[in-house]
């Protein structure tokens, strides 16, 4: 894998009907348009896990990540990502990550190899803006498959029609960190009155659904 780099993050959610407002005011603050998104990702665990405690904070967990062509539904350029455990005491999502392509071969069974096995995965659809080249605000609907790793099969996680809003910065050493933040802070505060966003325990909360 590639050397560590860190990536700043802050989450939201709105309702369906709030979109409108919420793009008018993106669009004026980022100077761009959006651009359409549909992702596919999967999470593996180890296949021995560590047994529940503090100690299984330590297990490495592992999601393949590709973008989804609809003209070709079946096709995929992988990426493995290894998300590194939040660091603490911040008002931001900080944590390393490491990103690897798989240029050929059949990614699932690589998992396998890898002492891995399958935990649960989704699709994100919807739209992407950019922000300063820095940022990445993303407005997605996320979906469930009810036959595993065939997007034919996909269906609302939410029924009341709620949007996941990300807000991600591109990933920068860690000296980079607390320039990033700020940016983060300045976009925030540019969207105060039309969405809050917080910050999320992303290690707690990828336990809670990882190991259930």
């Amino acid at each position: 894998m590639t050397a560590a780099h860190y990536e700043c993050s802050l989450h939201g959610r709105i309702s369906g009907n709030l979109k409108p407002r919420l793009f008018d005011r993106l669009v004026g603050i980022c100077g761009t348009q959006p651009i359409s998104t549909f992702e596919h990702e999967i999470g593996f665990i180890p296949a021995i896990a560590t047994p529940e405690g503090p100690s299984r904070n330590d297990d490495v967990l592992l999601r393949l990540k590709s973008p989804i062509n609809e003209k070709h539904p079946d096709k995929r350029q992988w990426q493995l990502c290894q998300l590194g455990h939040p660091e603490t005491n911040r008002s931001y999502t900080v944590r390393p990550i490491f990103y690897s392509k798989f240029l050929n071969g059949d990614a699932l069974k690589f998992m396998n190899v890898l002492g891995y096995k399958y935990a649960f995965e989704f699709v994100k659809k919807g739209n992407v803006f950019t922000y300063r080249d820095a940022l990445k605000i993303s407005i997605t609907q996320i979906f469930t498959l009810e036959k595993r790793h065939d997007i034919t099969s996909i269906k609302p996680f939410d029924n009341k029609d709620n949007l996941i809003v990300e807000v991600i910065s591109c990933l920068t050493p860690k000296d980079g960190v607390e320039k990033i933040c700020n940016t983060l802070k300045e976009f925030t505060g540019m969207l105060k009155g039309t969405l809050d966003l917080h910050h999320v325990d992303h290690l707690s909360l990828q336990n809670k659904i990882n190991y259930s």
